[in-house]
Order: C-alpha cells, then sequence, then structure tokens
C-alpha cells in the first residue's frame, strides 16, 4: 500500500537517487514529528508500508525526547552490520571468544512491556540487533539478561558489578559510550569492601576454596590499582565509542587497561547504522547495504557516496528502511580514505549548539524550555556549562547570589533536563553526575571578559544559555572557584 509520506512527497515519481533528493526536503526531527507522532500513535501506512514493530527513543529534541520507528527492515540494517563487524573482530582476534562477554545493549530499568502512545517502547528481545547470533550471546553473556529489568538502579549496579567480578574468564567488553564502563569501574572500587565479601559467598557455593581464595586476592590488588587489567586477565577487547566526545574517555580506559585492545563502534545511533569497524585504515567503513547516505559539505553542496573526498568533514544525511527520509542527523563525519570504492568515515562532533558528554544531546531549544521549567527565565541570566573531567557533569550558573534558592533552581533543571531520556539515564547510572549550580554577581560580565581575553570580538558576542565545551579557566572565570568544583 502506499504511505502518507510517499504519497505528500510523489514517490511514484522518484526514478533515481537524484529525483528523490529533488522530490524530498532535508529535514530534522522536529519537521519529521508530524508523521513520527502518527506513527506512534498507532497508525499504518505513514512512514513505510513495512508494520512498526517499536519505538525506541532518544535525546536531542526541542522536547527532549526523540521517538524512531523500527521495522524489520530497520532493524535488519544494523544486523547487517554487526555479523561482518564480529566476523572480523574474532579472526583478527580470536581471543574475543576465549570467555564470556558483557554487552550493554538495553537502557536499565525498562519494563518489559513499557509503551509510548499505542507502540511498544524498545525491542520485546535483549540482542534484537544481532538476529540469529542473539541466543549464541545470550549463553556466553557474563550478566543475566534478566537484570535489565531491575527498577533499582543501585542494585542493578551491585549485581552487575558482582556478575562481572566473577567472570574471571571476561573476554570482550562491548559498551557504548565509554563514560557506561567508567563508572561501572568506579562502583567497583569504591564498594569493594563490601563486594568482595558477598562475591567470596557465591564462589564459595561453586568453586574450591583455594581457587575462591586466589581470585578474591588478586580482586583486592587490581581494585586498589589505577591499573585495572588484572580484573580479568583474559580481557581481550573493549568495544566503545571513542570519537568526538568520547576519545578522552577511550583514552583513559586504555590507561587503565594497557594491554586491552580498544575498538571503535563507529556511528551506530539510534537513528541509523552508518559505519562499523571492518578493514584496514582509520575510520570506519561505511554501512553502504544499511541505508541510503548523502552528505552536504560547509558550502551547502549534496554528495552521495561515491562523490566523497577523502580528508574532507561532511554534515550527513540519511534515509533509513525505518522511515527516515532524508533526515538530517546534525552529526559530522570526516573521510579518512576508502576500503576499495566504499568511504571509511570518522565521526568527529555534531554541528549546532548540541551538548553531547555522554550521548546525551542536549539541544539549546531545549535547555532554554528547561531552564524556564524551573523557574529561570530571560529575566535572570543562567548559563548551563558542560564539564567533562575529572567526571562528566553539568554545572549551572545563575547570575544571583549563593544560597539555597539557587541550589533549588538547580534542583527544578536537572529534574526538568530529564525529560530528555538519554540525560535521565545518565544521570540514573552515574555517567553523568549530579547538576551543580553557582549562583554568582555579573555572570555575563564574566563570560564577557573571558571571552575578550581570548580575542573574540566584543561586537558580536552573545549570551548563550549553553557552553558544550569548558575548561578550568573558564569555570574559574565564571566564579567556580569559589565553591567546590
Amino acid at each position: 500500500p502506499a504511505t502518507v509520506f510517499g504519497g505528500d512527497h510523489n514517490f511514484a515519481n522518484v526514478a533515481s537517487a537524484e529525483s528523490f533528493r529533488d522530490l524530498v526536503p532535508i529535514r530534522g526531527y522536529e519537521a519529521l514529528s508530524p508523521y513520527i507522532n502518527r506513527v506512534v500513535a498507532g497508525e499504518e501506512n505513514v512512514l513505510t508500508a513495512e508494520p512498526v514493530r517499536f519505538i525506541e527513543q532518544t535525546g536531542g529534541s526541542s522536547g527532549g525526547a526523540k521517538y524512531i520507528p523500527y521495522t524489520d527492515t530497520g532493524l535488519q540494517a544494523y544486523t547487517d552490520c554487526l555479523y561482518p563487524w564480529m566476523s572480523e573482530l574474532i579472526r583478527r582476534r580470536p581471543g574475543v571468544a576465549q570467555g564470556h562477554s558483557y554487552f550493554a545493549l538495553s537502557p536499565v530499568g525498562r519494563g518489559a512491556s513499557e509503551r509510548v502512545g499505542a507502540r511498544r517502547l524498545g525491542s520485546p528481545v535483549p540482542f534484537a540487533y544481532f538476529g540469529a547470533l542473539r541466543d549464541s550471546l545470550i549463553q556466553v553473556s557474563a550478566v543475566p539478561m534478566d537484570l535489565r529489568l531491575l527498577s533499582d538502579f543501585a542494585e542493578w549496579q551491585r549485581q552487575t558489578c558482582l556478575h562481572l567480578l566473577a567472570a574471571e574468564d571476561l573476554s570482550l567488553i562491548w559498551v557504548w559510550s565509554p563514560t557506561y564502563l567508567t563508572e561501572i569501574l568506579r562502583a567497583m572500587q569504591r564498594d569493594a569492601e563490601s563486594l568482595l565479601p558477598e562475591l567470596a559467598d557465591r564462589l564459595g557455593a561453586v568453586r574450591p576454596a583455594d581457587v575462591v581464595r586466589r581470585r578474591i586476592a588478586a580482586l583486592e590488588g587490581a581494585l586498589g590499582s589505577s591499573q585495572l587489567s588484572a580484573i580479568w586477565p583474559r580481557l581481550d577487547t573493549i568495544s566503545c565509542w571513542t570519537d568526538a566526545s568520547s576519545n578522552g574517555f577511550a583514552a583513559a580506559l586504555q590507561a587503565q587497561f594497557r594491554h586491552v585492545f580498544i575498538q571503535s563502534k563507529g556511528l551506530m545511533s539510534t537513528e541509523a547504522a552508518v559505519s562499523f569497524p571492518y578493514g584496514d585504515g582509520s575510520g570506519c567503513i561505511l554501512a553502504s547495504q544499511s541505508g541510503f547516505f548523502e552528505f552536504v559539505d560547509d558550502s551547502g553542496a549534496n554528495y552521495f557516496a561515491w562523490q566523497l573526498e577523502a580528508g574532507l568533514t561532511y554534515r550527513l544525511i540519511v534515509t533509513t528502511g525505518s522511515g527516515l527520509y532524508r533526515y538530517d542527523t546534525q552529526d559530522m563525519v570526516e573521510v579518512t580514505g576508502f576500503t576499495g570504492d566504499t568511504p571509511r568515515l570518522r565521526f568527529s562532533g555534531r554541528i549546532g549548539m548540541v551538548s553531547d558528554l555522554c550521548g546525551e544531546k542536549l539541544t539549546e531549544a531545549f535547555v532554554v524550555r528547561s531552564l524556564a521549567e524551573a523557574g529561570l527565565d530571560h529575566r535572570t541570566y543562567s548559563l548551563l556549562v558542560a564539564v567533562a573531567t575529572p567526571h562528566p557533569h553539568y554545572r549551572l550558573f545563575v547570575e544571583t547570589g549563593p544560597g539555597p534558592a539557587v541550589e533549588v533552581l538547580g534542583g527544578g533543571l536537572d529534574h526538568a533536563l530529564k525529560a530528555n531520556p538519554q540525560y535521565e539515564y545518565a544521570r540514573r547510572i552515574g555517567q553523568l553526575g549530579p547538576l551543580r549550580t553557582t549562583g554568582v554577581d555579573d555572570l555575563y560580565g564574566r563570560l564577557k571578559r573571558h571571552r575578550m581575553k581570548g580575542g573574540t570580538s566584543i561586537a558580536g558576542m552573545k549570551a548563550p544559555v549553553l557552553l558544550t565545551r569548558s575548561d578550568a579557566a573558564l569555570l574559574a572565570a565564571l566564579g567556580a572557584d569559589k565553591e567546590d568544583a
């Protein structure tokens, strides 16, 4: 049957990539949302003739949450990347298949029957992206699948730590953001005094006493050190994001696990499977069979994948089997080279005012709305600053004196920001630390003077509400040095 979107855009007249480009404009989530809202409400044949199996959510819209439909074809696009990806990883590094694995693929605490509108929220089964490999992966998983259903985060984290510490033969860790793993490791070290006795009791029920003593002794030494390789002597590979804002966090993991291979995940988002690690050379290979990809350069010129040039950076536009047509991802990718005729890409960041410390993608429009909800409107200048080190968190600066009222405003903003599901999730599992609040006088003046020292002209200087990067000098200039940073 025809689709609503296809009818609105004359799909009957699409005869080539060029005519498709002429008939369908590039659009972001906000412009596509009227169609997506109809899908979420349960209507069929809106974006795809193929049935929608479930909805996934991510952050990045002015409303906080983006809802992305998934069809079987859309899901298969990820599977088509994962099969060659895993096959080559095992061929090149057979050690990854010599023990248990840890896969962190699903949000913690999501109920098995959770819904949005008339649709199921999330896949009904874990590891759906892995297709026929799913059952095999469940068998080698170091952590039981049902742990993801725990609604109590502290209990989920504790049980995850215990299962991972018990898995002496762990050989592969597969996460998205490196901060996800960093937070688990931090919990292991922080709670070692209570975790290890409980682990000893568990292991004692199934292993000889001398084996248990050796394992606990090894863990005591490893968890008290900055070098964590001894936790899992057979750990071969950690697969995680390594590009753009994740680069520093991945490097920190490499320092903790010096002899472990840190594999870049390429560009796999909720919206699209774009690139994955395969072949030789820097960057990751374009998932050319998993969608239709277009690339826009700084001048606004549009290119197809076969027209790209190595060394240049482009804005990524995707068309997917789940019904995103010429969707503006706001992602920037650098072409690092080619494998045969297929481009290799490296994610280089997001355009526009978007903060993305741990995958939360806070847009400036969403922050403006959240500030208003927290009682911080334009009459009081407020500035939200992303702080990457030593632990990712956000800091709210408010042009007012310090005091309890400022902390209340910060709590209100933190609550409002949790309308973004990725922010809420990162806060809940500890990837993002608590939002901190600082009340200062002459906030805009402080920011202006700091920028003028850096050479910024006062003529075009604006008063932002969101800064996506910060350093010690900026934080000190804004007044953070007066409080515990």
